[in-house]
């Protein structure tokens, strides 16, 4: 009976401490140079993945699962990525927003959207593709979140933050 307890409380103590990933980018590696001079529009393609796909030992523990908006979940990713780096990145509805002509927009298609949960930690990982609306030009990325939980929405977001920065380090690098 001692022995299972201590098991119990050494898998309560590794899931409950289990390492998140930070997504704080407030101290990144971006050129400022090369995002100083005009802002990014990002639209969400419409056939982007809208739903979390759930694998591994996931269980309904605490209720139900809470799809969260992906277009709106994706909107604050770039607003809370844009404030960290201070790069100009804006969401757009539709590309008649812009007026500038030469504006860089790019076509985002979040193709993958799964949480994976493991013994002690939960991986939430997004796929997205960056098309270069005036020249056809992609890119592809991935955002991981990983934790030992957390809701649905923070987790998302998280990963997609991770994925739009994970494409800025390679826009840079054209």
């Amino acid at each position: 009976m001692k022995i299972f307890r201590f098991l119990l409380l050494l898998a309560a103590t590794i899931a409950l401490t289990a390492c998140g990933t930070s997504h704080n980018y407030t101290n990144n590696s971006l050129n400022k140079n090369f995002y100083a001079e005009k802002p990014i529009y990002f639209k969400l393609n419409p056939k982007s993945q809208t739903l979390i796909n759930f694998t591994g030992m996931h269980g309904t523990v605490l209720g139900g699962v809470v799809q969260p908006n992906v277009k709106e979940t994706f909107q604050l990713s770039l607003n809370e990525l844009a404030n960290e780096t201070n790069v100009k990145l804006k969401f757009i509805e539709n590309s008649e927003e812009i007026t500038d002509k030469d504006a860089l927009v790019f076509d985002t298609d979040i193709s993958e959207i799964n949480w994976h949960f493991g013994f002690s930690v939960a991986t939430l990982k997004t796929v997205v593709n960056y098309k270069n609306i005036s020249n056809n030009k992609e890119i592809q990325t991935t955002g991981i979140r990983k934790s030992g939980g957390g809701d649905e929405k923070n987790n998302l977001k998280k990963s997609l933050k991770d994925a739009t920065y994970n494409f800025l380090k390679e826009y840079q690098k054209l």
